[in-house]
């Protein structure tokens, strides 16, 4: 039999006769780790507002040393029942888990700064019930940031659908990382988070997924 073990720490067994008809996935060699995430922002956001915040994640992503660049794409997803839905879909300049995490929140953390930045603010469920009296969009901001846009507009400079080569050149590697004022300048040597358990003899491969291959006729 072959023992696999799981990104969960469980252990597979599968007998030999059936390992040779399923699809394994292998993260330990992956190149690069997908970070995907779909935000959401009310409908009382205005269309500037939103390319404003558009533009803005798609700098960000472009300028963040640990993102591949040519895998960006942010983009307006879905007009949903009770928001708008940005899509966000880039890959993480790293192989190690430990690190993709923080470089995941690094750049979160960027996303929600971008939006409270324009004056926009995230959505709600729609069954949600409100409790507080909802300060709702920041007026000056939200201004600022429809400014920005009809700026780029009248300039001839709208970044739509891409930004220009011109300003992706300026971008790259520009943000820093770790950022700024951490405790650690150089990144650390990767960690492994959690050490992996064998007994004595047993040959033990690590997998993400098990999948059983379709039979050939």
């Amino acid at each position: 039999t072959i023992k696999l073990r799981g990104r969960d720490r469980t252990l597979i067994t599968v007998p030999n006769a059936e390992f040779a008809n399923m699809e394994l996935v292998n993260w330990a060699v992956c190149d690069m780790m997908l970070i995907t995430s779909t935000i959401c922002l009310r409908y009382e956001t205005s269309s500037d507002q939103l390319r404003y915040v558009l533009v803005k994640m798609r700098e960000m992503f472009h300028a963040h040393p640990k993102i591949e660049s040519e895998s960006v794409r942010i983009r307006l997803a879905e007009l949903g029942p009770s928001s708008l839905q940005i899509n966000i879909r880039v890959y993480a300049l790293t192989r190690e888990w430990n690190e993709f995490f923080a470089i995941r929140e690094d750049v979160f953390l960027r996303v929600k700064d971008i939006v409270y930045d324009s004056g926009a603010r995230f959505a709600l469920p729609a069954q949600a019930l409100h409790v507080m009296r909802d300060a709702g969009d920041d007026e000056q901001l939200s201004e600022s940031a429809e400014r920005a846009v009809e700026g780029w507009r009248q300039s001839g400079r709208l970044p739509f659908p891409t930004l220009s080569p011109e300003r992706l050149r300026e971008l790259e590697n520009s943000l820093d990382w770790p950022p700024h004022g951490s405790v650690s300048r150089e990144w650390l040597e990767p960690q492994v988070s959690e050490p992996l358990s064998r007994d004595e003899g047993e040959q033990e491969v690590e997998v993400d997924e098990v999948r059983r291959r379709p039979q050939t006729s």
